[in-house]
């Protein structure tokens, strides 16, 4: 008898009720905090070698499943990271305590000092108080700067200290982490697309092998195997992961909170042609879809179709044409002034 399949594991099933969620994909986004993008950079710093991925995944499944929704997305990170380095005797809960009281004790006798410490000049900000949904899950967020930091900042500045005095990493290179986090764009894929529009001996090799295309423009790429899908006027690519949240970010970034989000990863696969309807996207009946599924192993990007009349155009505005969806699939390029998307 197979194993009855976890709350975290979706694998584009919603047919056992409570599996998954199918209802409508909810779009909002914001940026990312610097407590996120600092916890990110710790979990890229530990490695394989201290925090493999699907150990992390599968130490989701450790927190009870209220617990697990009651957690954003960069929260469970956090707290898998902690349970793994506790269980391999790197530090030790009551240690992270220690560590996180004293940080907010210094912050109440000096309040400046956190605000030399950390830059939330990227943090997204709202009205005073004004409490949100938060697209990447949880109990939402107060994004407002003059908010008290949340528990989950504290952790992640004494977890990050305590990694830092066991000699696993310095705090300059945690700063260097955030900012290569920072650096890639969807920008960088929209210039490789465009270099394949108009070189067939570029899109070939790029298509052969992903990695191709990411040196001939300098850009460094960490995450395993790179993966171009090509879509064609018979056949549309759609990228998920139904595990968790697999994505090309030394090309494209942090992917957009839908992406990880629990409805984009379970219907992906068992209604992709309903996803894209909400997207705006309207393929014709005979146009196949073809879904690639990401792993921790192989990361995915589209070459979408190049749209007609753009023959005239560029390299550099051709690359103007590409978002970051389109390079995802749940969008195709689309000239200025077009009219509804439909393919």
């Amino acid at each position: 008898m197979a194993e009855p399949r976890r709350y975290h594991d979706l694998g584009g099933r919603f047919d056992t009720p409570g599996w998954g969620e199918v209802g409508p994909i909810r779009r909002e986004e914001r940026t990312l905090f610097h407590w996120e993008r600092q916890c990110a950079a710790v979990r890229v710093l530990l490695n394989d070698s201290l925090v493999p991925l699907d150990e992390l995944r599968d130490t989701f499944e450790t927190f009870g499943e209220a617990l697990y929704h009651q957690l954003s997305f960069f929260e469970r990170m956090l707290a898998s990271m902690v349970i793994i380095l506790e269980r391999k005797g790197v530090i030790t809960e009551a240690q992270l305590q220690d560590a996180q009281q004293a940080l907010q004790r210094r912050w109440q006798g000096e309040p400046g000092w956190l605000s030399r410490l950390v830059d939330r000049s990227a943090d997204p900000c709202a009205e005073p108080g004004e409490q949100r949904p938060d697209p990447y899950g949880g109990n939402g967020y107060l994004p407002a700067p003059d908010a008290p930091p949340p528990q989950a900042q504290w952790r992640t500045l004494a977890l990050t200290d305590l990694l830092v005095a066991r000699g696993l990493f310095t705090h300059d290179t945690v700063r260097a982490a955030i900012e290569r986090i920072d650096a890639p764009q969807p920008a960088w894929g929209a210039r490789i697309v465009a270099r394949a529009w108009v070189d067939p001996a570029f899109r070939e090799a790029i298509l052969a092998d992903g990695r191709v295309a990411c040196d001939t423009f300098g850009i460094p790429f960490r995450d395993g195997r790179l993966a171009i899908v090509e879509s064609t006027a018979q056949t549309h690519c759609l990228i998920v992961c139904t595990l968790c949240s697999c994505y090309p970010r030394n090309l494209l970034g942090q992917p957009p909170a839908w992406y990880v989000g629990k409805p984009y990863r379970t219907r992906a696969i068992r209604d992709p042609r309903g996803v894209l309807a909400e997207f705006g996207l309207t393929l014709a009946p005979g146009v196949r879809v073809d879904v690639y599924d990401s792993t921790a192993e192989l990361r995915y990007m589209v070459l979408p179709v190049r749209p007609p009349g753009t023959q005239a155009l560029d390299e550099s505005a051709l690359a103007e044409l590409v978002t970051r969806d389109c390079l995802i699939g749940v969008a195709v390029p689309r000239t200025p002034g077009a009219g509804p998307v439909a393919s």
